[in-house]
């Protein structure tokens, strides 16, 4: 039987791997965590070696506390310049209408 530094380091060494390829919050339950990863760690292994699960996760934020940290946001980039807007084109019809002169109705009644 393994001693129980030699368990505590086989299950944080599984752990820690896990934790930074699966992106998981310090905050999840075993439950979760073994519906997420494919091989998850035993509860016997952490139940021999750590004793609780809450225990085990602390191990990992010890171990690798880079996993935790924040990661800034993003900044935002400057939004593109809208392109100038062509100016709409005219109806050839308008145009036409406009070049000819409008013939002057003469009335009867003069």
């Amino acid at each position: 039987m393994a001693s129980r530094n030699r368990m505590r380091r086989q299950v944080t060494a599984k752990l820690v791997p896990q934790f930074r390829d699966w992106e998981l919050p310090r905050d999840i339950d075993y439950k979760s965590y073994c519906g997420i990863v494919d091989r998850p760690v035993l509860p016997i292994e952490i139940q021999k070696s750590y004793y609780n699960w809450k225990t085990a996760v602390l191990s990992v934020v010890q171990a690798a506390p880079e996993i935790f940290k924040k990661k800034p946001a993003p900044t935002p980039k400057a939004a593109p310049k809208a392109a100038p807007k062509a100016a709409p084109k005219a109806d050839p019809l308008e145009k036409l209408s406009q070049a000819a002169p409008k013939a002057e109705v003469k009335s009867k009644d003069k």
